[in-house]
């Protein structure tokens, strides 16, 4: 059986510098052999133009729409031929359209068996363009892109003294608390591991102190000191993510089963979530699941 095919996916609003940073990581990692989605609008692929490095024969473009909005047959069959093709590449890129919803281009990696077989969905980047943050036409799509990654680029500040980066800096993590950030000018970032991505956000229990305080995003954190029943626990959590897809961004943490020996971390996007094994269960076990999005009025309490 062949290995998994790691995927990274690039997000962020237009403008923010996502062929730039694709174009670095091209550059930087010459060892990796990368296969790059690129969703387009029209009819003239323009960012296979923009994009050095990548052979023509391994671009896939899909020129009808984005991505989310061509997300049933087209996308998953292109992710299976691309595999099939492409067997031994070393890494998957997807850059999403700047005004697209990421969730329906990462759910199929939680949710078809098929793919699940083929790649491991290892995260998501999302690049912020630190000029114009603080004057974006769709702020609630903005704010969706970043609360679905795992890991912030606060790219652009090359022009911007130490004050207004940290000002921005600031204004981003009142809207994703959760995430690490990283400053960066011309899309480079020094020692990044894409295939560390999905645990940034697990390294410690420290996002459970954070709170949102935009008014768009909100976030809910439950915590239990016993055991879950798991099959209890999954028939919750997908009624939950299912019924609140549009308004729960994402979902994260860190779970412990009955009868179990080790932690499982949960990630969940656009309706869909996996659980994937995680530490041994050395001290007491705990869970820690958090919520995020326009959770307003949803009833997010699980009951063991």
């Amino acid at each position: 059986m062949q290995n998994k095919i790691p995927v990274t996916i690039i997000t962020g609003f237009l403008g923010a510098g996502k062929t730039t940073f694709i174009n670095f990581l091209l550059k930087t990692n010459p060892g990796i052999q990368f296969t790059l989605v690129e969703n387009e609008f029209g009819d003239v692929p323009i960012d296979s133009k923009l994009i050095k490095g990548v052979d023509a024969s391994q671009m896939f473009e899909l020129k009808q729409g984005c991505i989310c909005c061509t997300i049933s047959d087209e996308y998953e069959l292109v992710l299976k031929e691309l595999a099939e093709r492409f067997p031994n590449v070393d890494h998957l890129l997807i850059e999403t359209t700047g005004i697209a919803d990421p969730a329906p281009v990462i759910q199929p990696f939680f949710a078809e068996e098929d793919l699940k077989e083929l790649y491991e969905y290892n995260g998501a980047i999302c690049l912020v363009d630190a000029l114009n943050f603080d004057d974006l036409p769709e702020e609630e799509m903005a704010f969706r892109q970043l609360n679905i990654a795992d890991l912030v680029l606060v790219n652009k500040t090359e022009a911007l003294g130490p004050k207004q980066i940290d000002e921005i800096s600031k204004k981003v993590k009142s809207v994703a608390p959760l995430l690490e950030t990283v400053i960066t000018s011309y899309g480079e970032v020094d020692k990044l591991n894409l295939k560390d991505l999905k645990r940034h956000s697990f390294n410690s229990y420290s996002f459970l102190s954070y709170k949102t305080n935009h008014a768009l995003v909100k976030t809910k954190t439950l915590s239990f000191s016993a055991p879950l029943n798991r099959k209890d626990f999954n028939y919750w959590l997908e009624y939950t993510l299912d019924i609140y897809k549009s308004k729960i961004y994402r979902c994260k943490g860190v779970v412990c089963f009955q009868n179990e020996p080790y932690e499982y971390i949960l990630q969940g996007v656009g309706g869909r979530f996996e659980l994937e094994e995680g530490d041994l269960i050395l001290e007491a076990p705990e869970s820690h699941i958090v919520f995020i999005g326009k959770l307003d009025g949803l009833a997010l309490d699980f009951n063991p």
